[in-house]
């Protein structure tokens, strides 16, 4: 826990995010300036659940072809909070080590943890909007930065820390009631951009 994280200020980026929540909507470029400009990182045990900063994560949905990878976390996760629960995203925390600057570090870090825990052929990533969920005490000291990755899924590499099944985009309506908050929010997401119905 003593590894240092990205994190911005919350109050900071409630007034960037003009109060809105769930699914914000809003260009990457601007997201892209508000790290530069007031991201900065600190250790993790001391933000884990100081509601006065907002951990960067990056959120990443999966598809190949017309399928979305759903991942299910095992009891062995770190974060006990999500265990057990319907993942639609993979992702993580931004570390310092990820870069010399806050934006640089998030681009890094998100294909770090990308990589760290899906085996695929990646043919594109799209930058979708921002999940602001102020629902539960662990979404509340998160933001998380919802990217589309396309590509072949070639399986998952922490074996022991998700189940995962590749379904249709049908299929995936039946888990919603199981799923994580952040996966309802980009389940919203992947409807608005009509990605499903």
């Amino acid at each position: 826990m003593d590894e240092e994280i990205l994190v911005v200020p919350n109050d900071e980026l409630k007034n960037f995010l003009k109060g809105e929540t769930g699914f914000v909507l809003i260009e990457e470029e601007k997201v892209k300036d508000f790290i530069k400009t007031k991201g900065f990182f600190k250790k993790r045990g001391d933000v884990e659940e100081d509601e006065k900063y907002r951990q960067v994560i990056p959120y990443v949905v999966f598809m190949e072809k017309d399928k979305i990878l759903l991942l299910k976390r095992t009891e062995k996760q770190a974060e006990r909070r999500l265990r057990g629960k319907y993942s639609l995203g993979v992702g993580g925390h931004v570390r310092k080590g990820d870069g010399k600057d806050p934006w640089d570090a998030f681009l890094k870090g998100l294909e770090r943890e990308f990589n760290e825990e899906i085996d695929a052929t990646l043919e594109s990533l799209e930058y979708l909007g921002l999940i602001n969920d102020l629902s539960t005490p662990v979404s509340r000291v998160h933001v998380g930065l919802l990217y589309l990755a396309r590509g072949r899924f070639l399986g998952v590499r922490e074996e022991d820390m998700f189940q995962w099944k590749l379904l249709k985009k049908d299929e995936i309506k039946k888990f919603e009631g199981v799923m994580e908050g952040w996966s309802k929010i980009a389940l919203k997401a992947l409807k608005y951009y009509h990605l499903l119905s």
